[in-house]
């Protein structure tokens, strides 16, 4: 953020600031955890997990040059009264974005949002001054600390919008103002708060509020409910897919060696990265590309050497296995695409570890129970499931169609050591489930253990 007096931030966010005397005092950043907090940045004392006004005597002693409240406290620092501290925050940075005037690419969808958001940021780099978020940042508060965080000059904002309740994308909307959008997939995921796939798509789709009628909207028409709105949406409408037809779409799909590898524009990609979710992101880099001038032969140079994300579809030799770490996440259509994908890879048996995928709400028991048709229609020939939910997928499942072993539990160590057991010399072995399952502890765990027999051996 550039340097800011107090007295106009209070003006920016309809606030009361007390004492008067500090409406000349500077602050050049801002911050929302106590913890994290350097010396003349202005503290946020949300509400959230926790309340930060608790917090504001800890921001204090770490420096803090004011606060931000929602009442009036007798702390020894200046302090900005307004409603509500989170909707304050988001209004400070609706009106940084304003001030700083970047044309801003905003990416929702259920899926594929930050590998497509960290593709087109690299991309945009190569020619435009550009900002994009240093963490997973897409939510009421990771957004406006985003956008705080641009630097003047900024060309060109690549933001990320994620939601899980009703009403949270026309905030984030009126935080980001996006001048181009884009949706990368409408499948069943964050359920819990938005029931069902209309409500899905109809809450992503007001990412479209502000927008002209000749901004571009990209879409991923593979995914049926976002090729309808094709028909009925307002704006310049550019498409991309691997199955149907689109503006960008890839042929020739691959994947061998740990890599990716497709035909668009008469161009030809290979990524580090295995499975379709990647090459998705790639297609709307490419689309997004070509609306600031950017030709797909330069995108294809640049992303031959876009980094692997860590645990997600990174395929790695680990003593005489191979393991498909895919653990960072979870739903059910991203789960369908690691499967498929494991399917096309060569290996002597592939074993699936899999942690519950969270947020479903009432489809819960319908996702987990249709995990069985996945592995069935596959041929996975081993099947380790770990959690209270998995125990669905479990009931539907039948010993004798899995040869290589079968197993359910929600506990950890128990789930680790018969995946120990189930695992055998050449197997293929994807590991994958909700963040909050710690799927990486498979991860880790198994590949000690096979280091460990590689090196006895």
């Amino acid at each position: 953020m550039q340097p800011e007096q107090l007295g106009h931030i209070s003006t920016l966010l309809h606030g009361t600031l007390e004492p008067d005397e500090a409406s000349r005092v500077y602050t050049r950043a801002v911050s929302v955890d106590s913890r994290q907090l350097n010396p003349g940045e202005l503290f946020f004392a949300l509400i959230d997990e926790r309340n930060g006004h608790d917090f504001i005597m800890d921001a204090y002693t770490k420096g803090a040059i004011a606060a931000v409240v929602n009442h009036k406290l007798e702390i020894p620092i200046p302090q900005i009264i307004v409603r509500d501290t989170l909707v304050a925050l988001g209004q400070l940075a609706a009106a940084y974005r304003q001030a700083i005037a970047p044309k801003t690419v905003a990416i929702t969808g259920s899926v594929g949002k930050t590998t497509a958001r960290e593709m087109i940021a690299t991309v945009l780099k190569s020619k435009f001054k550009t900002h994009s978020a240093k963490h997973n940042y897409n939510n009421l508060i990771g957004l406006p600390l985003t956008l705080l965080d641009m630097n003047k000059g900024t060309e060109i904002a690549v933001v990320e919008l994620g939601i899980n309740q009703p009403g949270e994308m026309e905030r984030l909307v009126e935080i980001s103002q996006p001048d181009i959008a884009l949706i990368t997939a409408i499948a069943p995921v964050h359920t819990e708060g938005l029931d069902g796939i209309d409500k899905i798509l109809s809450e992503k789709l007001k990412i479209t509020n502000g927008l002209s009628s000749d901004a571009p909207l990209l879409l991923n028409t593979d995914f049926p409910k976002l090729a309808e709105v094709t028909e009925t949406a307002h704006n310049r409408i550019i498409t991309y897919a691997i199955d149907s037809e689109a503006d960008f779409r890839a042929s020739n799909v691959r994947f061998r060696d740990g890599k990716s590898s497709f035909s668009a524009m008469d161009v030809d990609f290979e990524l580090d990265v295995l499975g379709k979710a990647p090459i998705y992101a790639a297609l709307a880099t490419i689309a997004t590309a070509d609306v600031f001038g950017i030709s797909a032969m330069e995108v294809a140079q640049i992303l031959k050497n876009f980094p692997p994300q860590i645990h997600r579809m990174q395929l790695l030799q680990v003593g005489n296995i191979k393991i498909l770490d895919d653990s960072y996440n979870s739903s059910p259509i991203a789960l369908a695409e690691a499967i498929e994908t494991m399917s096309k890879l060569t290996a002597h048996r592939k074993i699936a570890i899999l942690g519950d995928m969270l947020e479903l709400g009432t489809f819960e028991e319908q996702y987990h129970r249709e995990v069985i048709k996945l592995l069935l229609k596959y041929s996975i020939d081993g099947a380790v499931f770990f959690g209270k939910c998995m125990k669905y997928a479990f009931n539907e499942s039948n010993a004798a169609d899995f040869p290589g072993g079968l197993f359910w539990s929600d506990d950890y160590d128990d789930t680790l050591r018969t995946a120990q057991k189930i695992i055998k010399d050449g197997d293929m072995v994807l590991i994958k489930g909700s963040h909050a399952m710690q799927m990486d502890r498979f991860v880790h765990d198994i590949s000690i253990e096979w280091e460990v027999q590689e090196d006895e051996s």
